[in-house]
């Protein structure tokens, strides 16, 4: 498994696999030109995850430019999920987000229904800080999100 900057010629994939996992309601999305524009932001990087030379998945992350040093896993998708590549990527990811860009708290928000991935982050040593009640909307329902968080301190331990 392999970690490498994601590309504008990356995005059919990524949109792929966004679509299919936000129709499951394990991610949100974003439309193709938002992504365009987050691709070009210094304060934002795409990585994808291969396997063997071939896209496997994908993380995004925000707030690469943060004078707090707050670093946010926007999003990450494994294509095919349930095989352990969510938790050795997400690892990697980890690795990146502390060494390579010093930061001090690496932060995310999951939907409170997404049991499997709150305890891929739990064992990987986030923490659960709280929960933001009903505050996504999709359809006509409110769906909450439960904000997790792991220091630099942490991520040594």
């Amino acid at each position: 498994m392999t970690l490498r900057r994601g590309l504008a010629t990356d995005l059919p994939f990524i949109l792929q696999q966004e679509h299919r996992f936000r129709d499951l309601g394990f991610v949100g999305g974003d439309d193709a030109r938002t992504h365009e524009r987050q691709l070009a932001d210094p304060d934002c990087l795409y990585l994808l995850i291969e396997v063997e030379g071939a896209p496997a998945g994908y993380a995004i992350l925000r707030g690469l430019a943060s004078v707090n040093g707050s670093v946010e896993l926007k999003r990450i998708v494994i294509a095919e999920p349930g095989q352990g590549l969510g938790r050795r990527a997400l690892q990697a990811v980890i690795q990146k987000v502390f060494q390579e860009f010093h930061a001090h708290r690496f932060w995310l928000d999951v939907f409170v229904d997404n049991v499997r991935a709150r305890h891929v982050y739990r064992a990987l040593g986030f923490v659960e800080e709280g929960t933001l009640r009903e505050c996504i909307k999709r359809g006509e329902t409110y769906r909450s999100l439960v904000v997790m968080s792991m220091l630099e301190t942490e991520s040594r331990q």
